[in-house]
């Protein structure tokens, strides 16, 4: 017999028996098989040197040994699942920041489709303009906007930036340059570019509403307030639904969308699954058939 503490396994096994009598539902509430259940109660006797349970047709019975066991240990075994279960479901867990634009409007209408296929997975999405530490801020990957290239991170490319005009089905047609636009201060270059890379004449209006972010600029359009400058990828579902038309040709720029993952992930099966998908998703790009310059 060990001079040690014994398996803890064993005793959750052991434990669960007691409460569902059959080793069915046990093994069931462990999610392990009946095998394995049986061969941990099994080593546990052998551990102990004492038989702990006993068989009447299919219901498994514990030995006085096995309640006097289980009695001394009284609710120990609720208190170390109830330790156990916040890191067992963080081991499950892929907490993923990226920003607020691409999670309401690519990201976030997307991911029911993985937890359908992976429903043992559970994402997290945290959004937040800033950059951020992975190690430092307990984050398994983000979303992040730029060339690449990040040292100390894994970078994959997803998509390639777009920029295309939109607005509400209500705004009047008129030539671009009387268009009402928005502006987001956080992107105050795009419509320059756009509009030299769709051959506007002279210089795109500087005049319109403007707006903090992108967030802010999508939300306005689809309030009637002008014509927003947007990736494609964000307007699939305004496009389905009507509550918005695109205006112009879409560009594509140098800059893209790149999952960014730590070099050391604590679930890295979980987490290549979800990075095989997002590179999928990625791909599939934006509605087919729109105009490209």
């Amino acid at each position: 017999m060990s001079s040690g503490l014994p398996s803890l396994r064993g005793l959750a096994a052991l434990d669960a028996l007691a409460r569902h009598k059959r080793q069915g539902p046990a093994a069931e509430a462990l999610r392990i098989s009946r095998s394995a259940l049986s061969h941990r109660i099994a080593d546990l006797e052998t551990e102990l040197g004492v038989q702990l349970v006993s068989r009447i047709g299919r219901i498994s019975v514990l030995t006085d040994d096995g309640i006097a066991l289980l009695a001394a240990m009284g609710d120990a075994m609720e208190k170390i699942e109830a330790a156990v279960a916040p890191l067992q479901r963080r081991l499950r867990q892929i907490r993923l920041s990226t920003v607020n634009t691409l999670a309401a409007n690519w990201l976030l209408p997307r991911l029911p489709c993985f937890q359908h296929a992976h429903p043992g997975i559970e994402i997290a999405v945290l959004t937040t303009q800033r950059i951020v530490d992975l190690d430092a801020e307990d984050l398994d990957c983000a979303i992040r906007h730029g060339s690449g290239g990040w040292p100390g991170v894994e970078a994959t490319l997803l998509f390639r930036e777009t920029l295309v005009p939109a607005a509400a089905p209500g705004l009047p047609l008129q030539p671009s340059s009387a268009w009402p636009l928005i502006h987001a201060r956080t992107r105050f270059r795009d419509w320059g570019r756009w509009w030299r890379a769709s051959g506007r004449k002279g210089a795109a209006p500087e005049d319109g509403m403007a707006v903090e972010n992108r967030a802010q600029a999508l939300e306005a359009a689809l309030a009637g307030a002008g014509v927003v400058l947007t990736d494609a990828r964000y307007l699939d579902a305004h496009l389905a639904s009507g509550r918005l038309r695109v205006l112009g040709p879409t560009i594509e720029l140098d800059t893209g969308f790149y999952l960014v993952r730590s070099k050391a992930t604590r679930n890295a099966r979980n987490m290549d699954a979800l990075a095989h998908w997002l590179i999928g998703e990625g791909k599939a790009g934006p509605q087919a058939g729109w105009p490209r310059i």
